[in-house]
């Protein structure tokens, strides 16, 4: 890009994802360097298949220390860094682009967007990801290594940018394999031997421990991290919304709802407090209290300006939970129209269509396709059933019926 991008990676043993993530790169990037840790499978042999400059050293047991020989090495003004699980998309350059060429700030916190095993199941969080190239901006952090510690220090700004990365190191199998875990907790808890204060890594501790089911240290753990930092500070939204959920799978659902309320009144506008608490009451049978919280997710819409949040709780999820309320206080007609809004805003949701199924049982398949045809074209019906696996006999007699139709329009053309 013009003599000004580095991408800055570390890895060991990434053959999975490792060719997709450096194809996402390669013509953007003016260099590539891959610092690996040890890899045995074919990562090295990929990576300077890219034209990767690969730096070999043994794993120091601090992502920090990993990460900066990295940055040690860039020679170009900018660096982008990211890990070999992740995707740049194509669609976002021009705006990587333009951040680079005309910048307005000393570092961009990007989009990640962490795709799950059910395509509905995304999260988003913003990191700061690309940076300026100056010696004094290092990684901090044993493990969940951040680069905002040195910014703010040096007195730069950081700005967030519209440029997604797609992370799939949330994906069942990849976490299995890798037993993170375990592996992170370790890390975490050495980190937190030499600095017990860090309320970030307190909460990613939190994190961890919720992941492992240990339910009670998490909750611990969260306590403390709310003691070490002011309501004020853009980690406490965070932290809080971890206690309500370790408080709910505890089966503590009362004080949930209360820690969640807590949330609400500091940080209004953060849609995730309103849609967890209405999952708490549709879990508990509170339909009315239950309806009122989605309604509200559907008023804010998604949360602008946080750090992390749930993609679809300020839109379709929330149409979909919203339609199950609905269903259960028995007002069938304006929960099929809720759902039907639902998949024509996200079409995929699977879901959805399984809950327009259940409210339209015994139905003419043809009278079910004419409701979903209110929403959606009837090109995006066909398209988006034919990409489900496992299709059920409702899905199959829809796909079916949809696609004699379109036989039957194009004969009588």
């Amino acid at each position: 890009m013009n003599g000004l991008l580095t991408v800055s990676m570390i890895v060991k043993n990434e053959e999975r994802f490792l060719p997709e993530c450096l194809a996402s790169v390669k013509d953007v990037a003016d260099e590539i360097i891959v610092v690996d840790t040890g890899s045995t499978d074919r990562t090295i042999e990929i990576a300077k298949s890219f034209g990767a400059r690969v730096i070999e050293i043994e794993w120091p047991n601090d992502f920090s220390v990993a990460r900066n020989v990295g940055l040690d090495a860039v020679k170009t003004p900018w660096v982008l860094i990211l890990d070999a699980d992740e995707e740049l998309l194509a669609d976002d350059l021009p705006k990587l682009q333009q951040a680079l060429e005309t910048p307005i700030g000393d570092g961009y916190n990007l989009r990640i967007v962490s795709v799950m095993d059910r395509a509905e199941d995304i999260s988003e969080s913003y990191v700061t990801r690309l940076v300026r190239a100056h010696p004094k901006i290092r990684f901090s952090g044993a493990i969940h290594e951040q680069l905002f510690p040195a910014l703010q220090g040096l007195g730069m700004t950081i700005q967030p940018l519209d440029v997604r990365l797609i992370h799939k190191g949330y994906l069942g199998a990849v976490v299995h394999a890798k037993d993170k875990g375990n592996r992170n907790l370790d890390l975490i808890q050495t980190h937190l031997k030499k600095t017990p204060d860090d309320a970030y890594m307190r909460w990613q501790l939190a994190q961890t421990l919720l992941g492992l089911g240990r339910y009670q240290e998490a909750i611990a753990a969260c306590r403390t991290a709310l003691k070490l930092i002011q309501i004020d500070n853009p980690l406490w939204v965070l932290i809080q919304y971890t206690y309500a959920r370790v408080l709910e799978l505890s089966g503590q659902p009362k004080r949930a709802i209360r820690a969640l309320r807590e949330g609400e009144m500091a940080f209004p506008a953060y849609t995730d407090f309103y849609y967890l608490e209405g999952n708490i009451h549709m879990h508990l049978g509170q339909w009315p209290q239950a309806e009122t919280k989605f309604r509200k997710c559907l008023e804010l819409g998604e949360p602008k300006g946080f750090l992390m949040t749930e993609t679809g709780i300020g839109g379709f999820k929330s149409l979909y939970r919203l339609s199950q309320v609905l269903h259960a206080q028995e007002k069938l007609k304006e929960a099929l129209a809720t759902l039907l809004v639902a998949i024509g805003k996200n079409p995929p949701f699977r879901e959805a269509w399984q809950g327009i199924f259940t409210i339209l049982a015994g139905s003419n398949i043809h009278a079910v396709l004419d409701a979903i045809l209110m929403s959606v074209p009837m090109d995006t019906v066909i398209a988006t059933i034919s990409q489900w696996p496992d299709r059920n006999i409702n899905e199959q007699n829809l796909l079916k019926a949809a696609q004699e139709r379109v036989a039957a329009s194009q004969q009588s053309q």
